[in-house]
């Protein structure tokens, strides 16, 4: 256990599962040589799916992890075990591709409880993991406190040394730093501009941030839905109006639309915001207007009424480059509402952002939207996820600099809605591969921040979650490393709880950072190994306890008064997280 200290390069991990020393992938085209290669398994199973079906549940939620996704997908087949997909609405199109095989991988389906025991008979099961137990963020507030605490003077770049890094010009420029977590308020000062977009220009992409949020994803390819027909943060915004008498109003909704780039195409596409949050701070529904100003026929301008006038051309422009829209209410230059963050608009020709791997990944086809008709938002479920951002990016604008990030030039990749919908894991193999699935092209995070657990999994280490992050980072891209929370439930020993216990990884304890008798000392509510294979977890420590951070922005009523002091494990992760950008940076370079 060492705390980590800005002062030597980052070396990625290269040793991986192997078979008498040697690296076992399967990178192959032919199915027989494929089987041929499956080794016999011994499947890893969520002790609380037996819970389940013990229980009298008819049904149980699983995610299989298989050597062979197509031996899983011809079972399915065989038993007919596959999730109905509603039918393509107008403007739409379903578009089937086969899941690639030749590797490992996962897959998240209902089965009927009578049948679960037969999936032992699939050559290639690896684990067998309970999709309806979701991750859990770690608490904030830890019981204890240091002795003479004081968060105002608590400085957790100077603690670690990342002053001294910023002043040697390593700020964390050009690394990704993906956070998975409730989402993330990219609208609050300290984020705005934070937001990691994907560079690579063969990218169907290209210029849109780097986001995933897959609760909304499963209810959009599976039922055909987005906001306001489910709760999730993707918007229906296939409704349709024209100004065709120009005169600056809307003929069907009457909505004003002086002021705005016109549409090249004469249609406007209209819907409704889907963040809460903002609806309940300013009283209401939030029209959203969805423009062709650029390119005909291609929607990528998105205005939001937020002060519900009926005008839009008082607004801030959601646009690639220019992704969040906010309002200034105190006249201090600052956004004290939020509209979060759009990170892409339906162009008729693609899916959602790695909607194709995930829809074959599950043995779903790929919605297809029409042009305009669906918009997707990054915003916040709660607070943590945004608390987790600041201590990597913050730009210290709020509140005289309260809150400054381990590496301010770094960008950030929110993994948002990560504790519902029990796809976790496809958060987690997003990190290594981006939005086309392909851990070799260029649009994916450098390093991904956990700080959240499941408190309740059996064999932490050789678990079947703690073995497919191991997997990620160790075989299938040694170029992303993960930092991971091992929790806040200490004392004693043998207490990491999973991920954090996975090998690859970089496990993150908390430590006091002012204390007079303490100071730099593992906090005494921080988990601690050996897992149960022998690791010495956690790996690194940092400041948990504790700092300053952002809090968003719709929960407060103004900029300077949204943050708050913070701590435990999931303060640390995300300060390491940090740091780590800053190493590979000057590794890199």
């Amino acid at each position: 256990m060492v705390a980590l200290i800005v002062c030597c390069p980052l070396t990625s991990f290269s040793s991986a599962m192997n078979n008498g020393g040697n690296e076992f992938t399967l990178n192959v085209q032919t199915s027989d040589i494929v089987q041929n290669l499956i080794p016999e398994t011994n499947p890893w199973v969520d002790s609380s799916i037996y819970d389940r079906i013990y229980s009298g549940n008819t049904e149980v939620r699983i995610t299989a992890i298989t050597w062979s996704i197509k031996n899983l997908n011809d079972w399915q087949q065989k038993n007919n075990i596959f999730e109905k997909q509603a039918p393509a609405s107008e403007g739409e199109k379903l578009v089937f591709n086969e899941p690639k095989d030749g590797q490992i991988n996962h897959r998240t389906f209902w089965i009927n409880s009578s049948l679960f025991h037969k999936l032992f008979s699939i050559k290639g099961i690896i684990a067998l993991i309970d999709a309806e137990r979701n991750p859990e963020p770690y608490d904030i507030n830890p019981t204890q406190k240091p002795i003479d605490f004081s968060p105002e003077s608590v400085r957790s770049g100077l603690i670690h040394g990342a002053n001294d890094a910023w002043e040697r010009g390593y700020t964390g420029e050009g690394m990704v730093v993906a956070v998975a977590d409730t989402g993330i308020d990219f609208g609050h000062p300290d984020l705005n501009g934070t937001q990691a977009r994907v560079e690579y220009e063969d990218s169907n992409y290209s210029g849109w941030p780097l986001m995933f949020d897959h609760n909304s994803m499963y209810y959009w390819l599976v039922d055909g839905n987005s906001y306001p027909q489910t709760n999730t943060w993707y918007a229906n915004t296939s409704l349709v109006d024209f100004d065709n008498n120009s005169d600056g109003f809307l003929d069907v909704t009457g909505y004003n639309i002086t002021g705005i780039n016109a549409s090249l195409s004469g249609i406007y596409h209209l819907g409704e915001h889907p963040d809460p949050t903002l609806r309940n701070k300013v009283g209401g529904v939030v029209p959203i207007l969805v423009v062709d100003d650029i390119t005909l026929g291609l929607y990528e301008t998105v205005y939001p009424d937020i002060d519900r006038d009926g005008w839009f051309g008082n607004e801030t422009p959601m646009r690639p480059g220019e992704e969040t829209s906010g309002k200034d209410i105190d006249g201090d230059g600052l956004w004290d509402i939020s509209a979060g963050l759009v990170y892409w608009v339906a162009d008729g020709q693609n899916g959602a952002p790695y909607a194709e791997t995930y829809a074959a990944r599950h043995g779903y086809s790929n919605r297809i939207p029409g042009s305009g008709n669906l918009t997707l938002f990054m915003l916040e479920s709660g607070n943590h996820g945004t608390l987790c951002a600041s201590a990597i990016a913050a730009q210290g604008i709020v509140s005289d600099g309260a809150i400054k990030g381990m590496a301010p030039n770094a960008t950030i990749s929110s993994i948002g809605n990560h504790y519902s919908g029990g796809h976790a894991l496809d958060g987690w193999r997003f990190i290594a591969e981006g939005y086309d699935g392909n851990p070799e092209t260029p649009d994916q995070p450098n390093i991904g921040s956990f700080s959240f657990g499941y408190s309740s999994v059996d064999d932490s280490g050789s678990d079947g979650y703690s073995l497919y992050l191991d997997w990620l980072t160790r075989i299938y891209n040694q170029n992303t490393s993960y930092a991971v929370a091992i929790g806040n439930g200490g004392h004693g020993f043998g207490t990491t709880k999973v991920p954090g216990a996975a090998h690859g990884i970089f496990s993150v304890g908390a430590f006091s950072s002012r204390s007079s008798d303490s100071y730099g000392q593992n906090a005494p509510w921080s988990n601690r190994g050996p897992n149960v294979v022998g690791r010495m977890d956690p790996d690194i420590v940092s400041v948990g306890w504790s700092a300053t951070g952002d809090m968003p922005l719709n929960s407060y009523d103004n900029a300077n008064s949204a943050w708050t002091t913070w701590g435990g494990t999931s303060l640390a992760t995300p300060i390491a997280a940090g740091l780590l950008a800053l190493v590979s940076e000057a590794w890199i370079e």
